[in-house]
């Protein structure tokens, strides 16, 4: 109970900030877009965003991996279904391929080196994972309906 109480409390801090910051930047609203304090409490709330995001973000992940950890069933599906990510990976980039294609504007692409052909393998591995991916949801899609009908 007491780690929910410590949790409400930083919840509340952080609306508390949350709402400062937003009142701040509507009160220093203006035409003049080259106003000094309207950009700083522009970008103070971009960066609390940020901020806010990547605890966010962090939080989720360490929550999610501490319960894959303890939870054997969950990290058996996880490890799973990474297993499979890896599989379609590893053979769409078998048969990928590196040519770099010929059309009107290639040459400058070719030239300033956006366009390599490192940068083909992984272009052509990306949609082949798509179009198999694809494939598997389609096929499950049918399945599904197909088991539906003889049950």
């Amino acid at each position: 109970m007491k780690f929910a109480k410590i949790t409400t409390y930083l919840l509340w801090v952080i609306m508390g900030i949350s709402i400062f910051l937003i009142i701040s930047l509507l009160s220093s609203l203006d035409a003049n877009v080259a106003d000094e304090g309207m950009l700083t409490w522009i970008s103070t709330n971009l960066y609390w965003t940020y901020a806010l995001l990547g605890i966010a973000t962090a939080a989720s992940l360490v929550l999610e991996f501490a319960y894959i950890i303890t939870d054997k069933v969950a990290m058996k599906s996880t490890l799973s279904a990474l297993g499979f990510m890896v599989g379609v990976i590893v053979i769409s980039y078998i048969f990928s391929d590196s040519e770099i294609p010929k059309f009107f504007g290639a040459e400058k692409f070719v030239q300033d080196g956006t366009i390599t052909p490192t940068v083909m393998l992984w272009i052509g591995t990306g949609l082949i994972a798509t179009y198999i991916l694809s494939a598997i949801s389609m096929v499950a899609i049918i399945w599904s309906s197909v088991s539906n009908v003889f049950k």
